[in-house]
């Protein structure tokens, strides 16, 4: 499919494409949820006609599988790179995990909780969620493997992990990030039965650490 250029409210001209129209509707579905997508609120929102959205998609239920494809991907692709970036480290995969959650801002909560009200009323998306969940299970399984925990051990601290994870979102469970942070060591010893992160006085040194691509081995020297 070809771009269309439309113009925007200063009459400039710019150019949609099939990015545009699943950012609007990312956007909309966080917002609103999959009831509140309409085509036209969508054209609307992009100052677009409902015609320039057929120059892209036949209909918008091939949008809503790119929506679902690209949330598979913004929530989870971050977990991965970093994870991979910290080596064959366990702890480190671990605090990279954290760093994800907590600091960097590359995934959306809200991103995860519309998709996962989205998946009571439709069979494929409840499809894609099954399938990246069992995912992330399995990639935290792996971090868990690689801290020297076997079989149901890394199981369950991976499901625990998770599963912990998407309730506090779900809830929205409030707290700073400086809070979140001072209870990183307490979770991290719950969860890996490792103790290191005690040595780290305040939310300020955690996040310093947690930046520095955190490796437990290398604390700062309390002496």
């Amino acid at each position: 499919m070809h771009a269309l250029s439309q113009q925007d409210g200063s009459g400039s001209t710019r150019t949609l494409n099939r990015e545009d129209w699943v950012a609007a509707a990312r956007k909309m579905l966080i917002e609103k949820g999959i009831s509140g997508i309409r085509l036209r609120s969508l054209s609307e929102s992009l100052n677009a006609t409902t015609g320039a959205f057929y120059w892209q998609y036949r209909k918008l239920e091939e949008l809503f599988e790119d929506l679902r494809l690209d949330w598979a991907r913004v929530n989870s692709d971050p977990f991965t790179r970093a994870i991979e970036a910290a080596g064959s480290d366990g702890m480190r995969q671990y605090l990279a995990y954290v760093r994800v959650l907590v600091l960097d801002g590359t995934i959306d909560p809200r991103y995860d909780n519309a998709i996962r009200d989205w998946a009571h009323s439709s069979p494929r998306t409840a499809e894609i969620l099954k399938e990246i969940e069992i995912k992330r299970i399995d990639q935290l399984t792996s971090v868990f493997q690689a801290l020297g925990f076997e079989g149901k051990a890394a199981v369950i601290r991976a499901r625990v992990t998770y599963f912990h994870q998407t309730g506090y979102n779900a809830m929205q469970i409030t707290e700073t990030v400086e809070e979140r942070l001072s209870n990183l060591p307490y979770y991290a010893e719950v969860l890996t039965d490792r103790k290191d992160l005690h040595a780290l006085k305040g939310p300020d040194e955690i996040r310093t650490f947690l930046l520095a691509g955190g490796f437990p081995d290398v604390l700062p020297d309390k002496s």
